[in-house]
């Protein structure tokens, strides 16, 4: 089969535009998914205020008050955020080691204790301030939700 000169114009073209298809949608996605690692903790996390507030039916006075609450509880974490990342990275050099020392490691492990307490403490203090903040029906419903939600780990990791 013979092609004349401006049927392989037209295949070059539509080959070229396929490339340039390709090559565009590749990109695409790969800055998609750098996207999705830059996030700290994931897609779900981002319209938990919202989810919380349709729930529960939150008043735009308790809404405010939680926001408050969260953004004082990410304040204090943003100090000991620091000194979790020294921990995670002094851990990834005892793991990245021929042998692991377990001393070297209970060590670590227990210099960094006060600050390991310090963020559960913040976490369980800012989780009571909003159980609080809500009414006796608003609390029902939201620990049947947390119970639902533990069932649920449980048994899709058990």
């Amino acid at each position: 089969m013979k092609m004349t000169k401006p049927t392989k114009t037209i295949f070059s073209t539509i080959a070229v535009c396929i490339a340039i298809a390709f090559a565009s949608i590749a990109s695409v996605n790969a800055s998609d998914n750098e996207m999705a690692f830059d996030s700290p903790r994931g897609h779900g996390h981002k319209h938990h205020m919202q989810r919380m507030a349709r729930h529960l039916s939150l008043s735009e006075e308790q809404q405010v008050e939680i926001r408050a609450i969260k953004i004082q509880a990410k304040e204090q974490h943003q100090i000991l955020r620091v000194s979790m990342k020294k921990f995670k990275m002094a851990e990834k050099k005892l793991l990245q080691t021929e042998a692991f020392d377990e001393q070297a490691f209970n060590a670590l492990y227990e210099a960094y204790q006060p600050i390991f307490k310090e963020l559960a403490l913040m976490k369980v203090k800012s989780k009571q301030a909003v159980f609080n903040i809500l009414t006796a029906e608003q609390q029902v419903k939201w620990l049947k939700k947390t119970q639902h939600k533990r069932e649920y780990a449980k048994n899709k990791c058990g």
